[in-house]
């Protein structure tokens, strides 16, 4: 990520990869008070994705958008559900933050993590093994005990995990993995129409609850960036 970055304003971004270049998107609201990486595998609704975006910025949170997967890996199956890879990548893509932030390329803000379906595991796993860099996270469906009972028993980041109603295995299965998280941690139910693309609406309700999540979890005393700092 060797782009000059625009703050505020929006950044095209890419990572680099051992198969090529991770895209994604930075938004940054002036003032900024956190980033949150949201991690995805491929692509996504744009509707999801704007809805985010919008909410988080008018709470002052900024976003990089980030696909773990190359344009080319998008069309195999297998690469959406490898957890060590992209973890791997996730992990790549915050040193990257941390480094812009250390060379005042970057404001210095608390990073939260938010992911759905297959990457939920994902933030879970990069949170445990970040926890002091990590101040919140969201995981909106997916099986987060795919992360590994070790990561879940060794988070300390606060956890939300929103799951829809009619989600029984998913119900089910973040229920007996959230057994194991000591940190704080809840359990959100969505209406069912959830999942579908044409929810635009119900995903807003989606998005500000996940903004409610991170700015309850800001640390103390954390200031916000402005523009002219």
């Amino acid at each position: 990520m060797s782009e000059a970055i625009a703050f505020p304003g929006v950044t095209e971004v890419s990572v680099d990869s051992e198969h090529g270049p991770l895209h994604g998107v930075l938004m940054l609201p002036a003032p900024l008070s956190a980033l949150v990486v949201v991690a995805h595998a491929g692509p996504t609704p744009e509707a999801r994705d704007d809805a985010l975006a919008v909410v988080l910025r008018h709470a002052g949170v900024g976003t990089l958008t980030l696909d773990l997967l190359t344009h080319v890996e998008e069309h195999f199956a297998d690469k959406h559900h490898n957890v060590p890879l992209l973890t791997r990548r996730l992990l790549d893509g915050l040193a990257l933050i941390k480094r812009r932030m250390v060379l005042g390329e970057l404001p210095v803000v608390p990073i939260g993590l938010c992911a759905a379906g297959d990457c939920s595991p994902v933030v879970v796993r990069v949170a445990a093994l970040r926890d002091h860099d990590i101040f919140a996270l969201v995981c909106r469906g997916g099986l987060i005990d795919l992360a590994g009972m070790l990561y879940l028993r060794s988070l300390a980041s606060p956890l939300l995990v929103l799951v829809a109603e009619d989600d029984e295995r998913g119900l089910l299965s973040n229920r007996r993995a959230l057994r194991e998280v000591v940190s704080e941690q809840q359990l959100k139910l969505l209406p069912a129409s959830v999942d579908s693309p044409e929810s635009a609406v119900v995903f807003e309700c989606v998005a500000r609850a996940t903004a409610q999540w991170f700015v309850q979890h800001l640390p103390t005393g954390s200031a916000p960036a402005r523009a002219d700092a």
